[in-house]
């Protein structure tokens, strides 16, 4: 007996209704590809060319963005001096994912100069590129900064006055995300936000694990004192 248009409808309406339970947008993209293929043969078979014509369109959409998500994926080859700061701080990013959340970002520069002001409530998150920044307090030192640190997260995150100033020590190349950009990155790529905040906590957790380890250190040296 042969399947008729209506039963591969169904199979077609299957697929469409589990793409949409899936939080992968690929695999999403994939399945309503399928759906589309499944869609347009049930058309041909029952002679609606209107459902031939409308699932043609979605198809060759989501052809599109699955190629763009796939392309995405590809590993690119960074440059020499930002290879470094990828593979130890944005790992959860592919490259391509980096390139474009750090390198097509803008950019500035500070020479023996203040980044961020103690008290001061920044719209900057800054990403120290080349260079080394210090974090003082009460007159001294409290932190240096290198590579792949970023800058006043704990501020631009919260919306509260720095606690610290960082000033550049020398010459000092940062990029820069605004608030503007970031909700600009959650309506365009939302996984690509999602790892970037899960990128902006391990980078403080890091900075506590150390603050903590310094003090320990400290009392240390205080009881051998004593």
């Amino acid at each position: 007996m042969p399947i008729s248009g209506e039963y591969f409808y169904s199979i077609a309406a299957l697929f469409s209704c589990s793409a949409y339970l899936l939080r992968n947008i690929l695999w999403l993209r994939i399945l309503l590809v399928i759906a589309s293929c499944i869609y347009i043969f049930s058309g041909i078979s029952l002679g609606i060319s209107s459902m031939v014509g409308w699932n043609s369109a979605y198809l060759a959409i989501n052809l599109y963005h699955v190629g763009l998500l796939l392309l995405d994926k590809i590993t690119i080859t960074l440059p020499e001096e930002t290879r470094n700061i990828y593979h130890q701080y944005f790992s959860l990013l592919s490259t391509r994912e980096f390139r474009k959340l750090v390198m097509t970002n803008p950019f500035c520069s500070f020479n023996d100069s203040t980044i961020i002001q103690q008290f001061e409530v920044t719209d900057k998150l800054y990403i120290v590129l080349t260079g080394k920044v210090n974090i003082m307090s009460a007159g001294r030192v409290i932190a240096e900064l290198n590579p792949g640190d970023l800058i006043g997260e704990m501020s631009f995150m919260s919306n509260e006055p720095a606690s610290a100033n960082a000033i550049a020590l020398g010459m000092v190349e940062c990029a820069y995300w605004t608030h503007a950009d970031l909700e600009k990155l959650k309506l365009k790529k939302i996984d690509v936000y999602n790892k970037f905040l899960s990128i902006i906590g391990c980078d403080l957790v890091r900075k506590l694990k150390k603050k903590n380890e310094d003090m320990d250190q400290q009392t240390t040296k205080l009881d051998f004192i004593l």
